[in-house]
Formats: structure tokens, sequence, C-alpha cells
């Protein structure tokens, strides 16, 4: 797993030999929670790491965003895109629609 902090979001990229229990522990550190977060699955098969990271929601006022384009259903209550750039995208709106709701 690659780990990279932008602006106000970390991008998780997950790889091939990366475990899925293991994942969610490091995304769960809590020295990340002031942070938006995007997991990167499009280089992967996602179906083992979602169902790991199907719990994980946005904490904190923070979004939470998983990118991959292997997904053809819909899963509750999980934000998925298919490119980092609409991920980033995503995260800029809720962050816009967080400072709304704030006045």
């Amino acid at each position: 797993m690659k780990i990279n902090f932008i602006k106000n979001y970390i991008l998780f990229t997950i790889e091939k030999k990366d475990n899925p229990i293991l994942i969610k522990l490091e995304i769960n550190k809590e020295n990340y929670n002031n942070y938006n977060k995007i997991v990167d699955l499009s280089n992967i098969i996602p179906d083992q790491f979602i169902i790991v990271l199907k719990n994980l929601t946005n904490q904190n006022d923070k979004s939470f965003v998983i990118v991959t384009e292997k997904i053809d259903y819909e899963i509750d209550n999980m934000n998925l895109v298919p490119t980092i750039q609409e991920a980033i995208d995503f995260i800029d709106l809720e962050e816009i629609e967080r400072d709304l709701n704030s006045l």
C-alpha cells in the first residue's frame, strides 16, 4: 500500500499483495482522522477489499471515497467513483456542503 498526503486528503493506493484486514487497520489509524480519505482500488480486483471497507464511513466530518471501476453494482452507504479526480471532486463538494450547513 502506498500512502500519500495531498492537500486535505490522504490517498491510499492498494496493491495486489496487500492484506484487506491490515488495510482496514491502517486506514482507521487515529492520526488519519482529521483527513478526508480516498482508497484507490483501481489496481486490484476489489471484491475482497470492498467487504472489509464496507463498514468504514465518514468520520469526524470527513469524507471517505473508494476509487474503482470494477464494481458494477451499487453498495449502500459507500461512495464509489471511477477515478481519483472524481474522488477529489466528490470530497470538494462534500466540504462545500459541510461549510454551507455550518452557517
